[in-house]
């Protein structure tokens, strides 16, 4: 049984041409390695001790450091090297260029009088001011306040805010 050259070269062509139709590349999942994280962290402490004992103290349950910010889910953040102790959580942050990004369940405390609660906020590290522009609701020792787009100086104490409902504690002078 031989086979001619013409059949032979039709027999190769109808298989190449079943190999094009029926075969289809496989598809392989492309990843972007422009932003690869130089370091991962899960559930880690972070702790900055002086001459003077505990300065800052930060954790989280995972954490990512990339060429120009940090990515921290789950974050809580002591500050006790300032005059009144800050401390700072959110479910996610992004630090970057000294400015702390925060979402989700914010909360923002100094000393023990003074916190307030928002979805979103920023910290101004060289200012020293955290800023909201939603919605918060802060307790201090002169009442409790809600409104939006809160403006806080950690420095000074000084408060800002837009649309502010409030109930102060008034103080009986004897």
């Amino acid at each position: 049984m031989a086979i001619n050259i013409n059949s032979f070269l039709l027999l190769l062509l109808a298989s190449l041409l079943a190999i094009y139709i029926f075969f289809k590349p496989m598809e392989i999942k492309a990843y972007n390695t422009k932003e690869t994280a130089q370091l991962e962290l899960k559930e880690f402490r972070l702790y900055d001790i002086g001459s003077q004992g505990l300065k800052m103290m930060l954790q989280g349950d995972f954490g990512k450091r990339f060429n120009d910010r940090y990515e921290i889910s789950n974050i809580d953040y002591i500050n006790r090297s300032a005059t009144k102790p800050q401390k700072i959580s959110a479910s996610s942050s992004i630090y970057s260029d000294r400015m702390l990004y925060l979402n989700g369940n914010v909360i923002y405390q100094q000393g023990e009088d003074f916190t307030f609660a928002s979805d979103e906020a920023r910290y101004d590290e060289k200012m020293k001011r955290a800023y909201t522009s939603g919605k918060f609701n802060l307790k201090s020792r002169d009442g409790i306040f809600s409104g939006t787009a809160l403006e806080y100086n950690s420095e000074t104490q000084n408060v800002k805010a837009k649309a502010v409902a409030a109930t102060y504690n008034l103080n009986k002078v004897n």
